[in-house]
């Protein structure tokens, strides 16, 4: 292991190098106005008749580095308190627009600015708006996306015959930046359905995302921003909850809560975040998912609280494979929220190369409390690598003493070298966990490699986790392991080795298709209980149309061995050895027209039997005011004699109505046979000023079996107001 993660740190060690000379970054420069700006889409001042405007976008998608046939032209200036935007997209009036709901950016006919405010190419913000004035916010990271961060800012939307606008005003309040630097990282683009294309003003090669931040062009300030003053953001909330639970037998129960966050502006790059008795009732329910392994499916954060930020936090490990994990916090694994007290984060830069977090958040959990905290920092390395380190706390407390013995903590590092184009990356990581009594076989050591060209993409990684690694607040599906034979559960440290090669063919002279992917896959389990655990192998070929059709092929290869018992039929699967085999098929129509289709059909082996999987999804819109999806998937699992035959029925029905911008009602019903409960969920939300929200939610669960018997249900009425000082 050791001589692996020497050879991955030799290889890394040496990555620098030029943009492509097809893909160098453009500049601009902003000058600052005195004159008042009314955000009302339409350039009626003067300014913007003597502000240059920047035109000639590339397309990124589905070809790059050439000039974009539609026109768009973006002008920028400034003030004291706010960066403005306006921006002309040249368009027929024919838009796909999917909804009026917020954060729901990438499907319609939209423009988006990213802006990079420390100018590191590893963070930033991004501002989105589609043509009837839907708003998304979002925090960049390296080409990934969190549309749950929230934050205060304008823009408008004007739709004329042959183009439509957009102006935006974004507050210096509303950033993170060094004061006083005098160049940012931007870019621009737009999303054109019509013609299925993606137009940036920056080029981006397109093997990485458009919003990926390591091409954004230079911004350069004629002022630079400078700390904006008292900087702080009150929002209080008051809530009322009736509940009713028939599994305890309770009768409805109302509750009234009074909570509340504030936000801080310690600097012009750092952050303090507090919370109060915080109420997350408004978020909507998870996904449900049918689990066809042994081992706890991974879920995403959704609350506010833990978004702004957070990759400082979770970028560790491989895949799900973390030490930091936020749902593990004010959440049992099941979903279900766990009172939070109270609690604070601060984040951000100290400096342009320097990022910190650090948290303390404790929550009650009857009969002791429980109190989480971490330390972390980022420091940049070169134009896009950086070294990092982190440290988590668990500690158990009753009646405000320590609970001695009752904690878990984690302490480790990454070393993340990426060439500035992007192409070529390596990561090295060591993370360590420390439990009352446990010195050995604590260890999570991982390596990375990868290379991302237009045609030839590829990565191997591989990762160490001893049996006694814990990670309290964070996620590793496969070190505990149930034994259904004895009703227990054993911890198993393992070892993963992954790889990946594709290609990507791009037909010049085809007049449906946009490209081919052909690729194979390779994720080889080695523990300690019976060596080769499980070596998954799939082999795949998809075709992406121009109408934004899909159609993909996979044929998969599993080879298991059984540690214990495979409890998903009566009898249970034995441990032993399984080779099989399956097939599938994924069609996806059109997404642009008003119905539109996704199948996915999965045949083949399931250890001694065989498995059949469906899953279709059927959408209606009716544009832009409402959205209609029923989703099906079945497992029909078929085995001999004497185990016996399992049947796996997920629904949902989704039901989604925008009466304008600000008011939104969805809901939401599942089906699901694995975890016997049928679902509704139903919320009305009101923005009724700016991040000022009402929102009335009610859920319903019921048990599928014995005639939809109700297990529990609530009705919440919660009022939020955002208070700016």
């Amino acid at each position: 292991m050791k001589s692996i993660a020497f050879f991955v740190f030799i290889s890394i060690t040496c990555l620098q190098a030029q943009q492509d000379a097809g893909f160098i970054p453009r500049s601009l420069t902003v000058k600052s106005t005195n004159q008042k700006i009314e955000i009302d889409g339409q350039a009626n001042e003067e300014v913007w008749a003597s502000t240059p405007k920047h035109s000639d976008f590339y397309m990124q998608a589905p070809v790059d580095g050439k000039i974009a046939e539609q026109k768009t032209e973006v002008q920028l200036t400034s003030n004291s308190e706010a960066l403005y935007l306006f921006a002309t997209c040249y368009d027929d009036p024919n838009y796909v627009i999917q909804t009026l709901k917020r954060d729901n950016f990438g499907e319609d006919d939209a423009f988006f600015i990213v802006i990079d405010a420390v100018n590191q190419k590893s963070n930033g913000y991004g501002f989105g708006v589609n043509a009837l004035g839907a708003m998304t916010e979002v925090l960049v990271t390296d080409g990934d996306v969190d549309n749950s961060w929230d934050n205060r800012w304008k823009v408008v939307t004007v739709n004329y015959e042959t183009h439509w606008t957009v102006e935006m005003e974004i507050l210096f309040k509303t950033l993170r930046f060094e004061s006083g630097k005098k160049q940012w990282g931007v870019n621009f683009g737009r999303v054109e359905p019509g013609s299925n294309e993606v137009h940036v003003w920056s080029p981006i090669p397109r093997q990485f995302s458009y919003v990926e931040i390591g091409y954004c062009g230079q911004l350069n300030w004629e002022q630079a921003p400078t700390k904006q003053g008292k900087n702080i953001a009150l929002i209080p909330y008051v809530s009322l909850a009736s509940q009713q639970n028939k599994d305890e037998n309770t009768a409805w129960e109302a509750k009234m809560n009074v909570g509340g966050d504030a936000k801080f502006a310690l600097s012009t790059g750092l952050n303090l975040d507090l919370t109060i008795n915080p109420d997350f009732s408004q978020v909507e329910i998870d996904q449900q998912q049918t689990n066809l392994t042994q081992f706890d499916i991974f879920f995403p954060e959704r609350r506010q609280f833990f978004i702004e930020n957070s990759d400082i936090f979770s970028g560790y490990g491989q895949f799900a494979n973390s030490p930091f994990y936020s749902r593990r916090i004010g959440l049992s694994r099941f979903g279900e929220q766990v009172p939070i007290r109270f609690g604070a984060r601060l984040t951000g830069n100290l400096n342009k190369q320097l990022r910190i977090g650090a948290f303390n958040i404790s929550t009650d959990e009857g009969d002791q409390n429980q109190n989480f905290s971490a330390l972390t920092f980022q420091q940049a390395i070169g134009v896009r690598s950086n070294v990092k380190g982190i440290f988590l706390n668990r500690q158990a407390f009753q009646d405000f003493d320590i609970i001695d013995g009752n904690y878990g903590r984690n302490l480790g590092g990454e070393i993340n070298l990426i060439k500035p184009d992007g192409k070529i990356a390596g990561q090295l990581g060591y993370i360590q966990s420390f439990k009352e009594g446990i010195s050995t076989d604590n260890k999570h050591i991982y390596g990375r490699v990868e290379y991302n060209g237009q045609n030839f993409r590829t990565f191997l990684f591989i990762q160490n986790l001893g049996e006694d690694y814990y990670a309290d607040m964070g996620f590793n599906a496969r070190i505990i392991n149930f034994d259904p034979r004895n009703n227990l559960v054993e911890r198993i440290g393992y070892t993963q080795i992954g790889n990946m090669v594709d290609y990507y063919l791009y037909p010049k002279s085809s007049q449906l298709v946009n490209y081919h992917w052909s690729g194979i896959e390779n994720f080889i389990i080695i523990n300690e209980a019976v060596g080769l655990n499980q070596w998954y192998t799939r082999f795949r070929h998809f075709i992406f149309f121009k109408n934004s059709s899909q159609l993909r092929f996979r044929v998969n290869h599993i080879y298991d061995n059984l540690i214990f018992d495979f409890a998903i039929t009566e009898p249970a699967i034995p441990a032993g050895e399984y080779d099989t085999w399956e097939v599938n098929v994924q069609f996806n129509t059109d997404i642009r027209k008003p119905l539109n289709f996704e199948g996915y059909v999965v045949f083949g082996d399931f250890y001694v039997g065989k498995k059949l999987t469906y899953i279709a999804d059927l959408n209606f819109r009716v544009q832009p005011w409402a959205n209609f999806s029923l989703g099906l998937e079945q497992n029909l699992i078929r085995m001999p004699e004497p185990y016996g035959d399992v049947d796996l029925t997920l629904a949902s029905a989704r039901l989604e109505f925008n009466f304008s911008t600000s008011l939104f009602w969805t809901s939401f019903i599942q089906y699901n046979t694995q975890r016997d409960n049928f679902n509704i969920n139903t919320r009305l939300q009101w923005r009724y000023a700016p991040m000022s929200d009402f929102f009335l939610v009610y859920t319903d669960n019921y048990r599928i079996e014995n005639m939809f018997g109700s297990k529990n249900r609530s009705l919440v009425l919660k009022a939020s107001f955002w208070l700016g000082l």
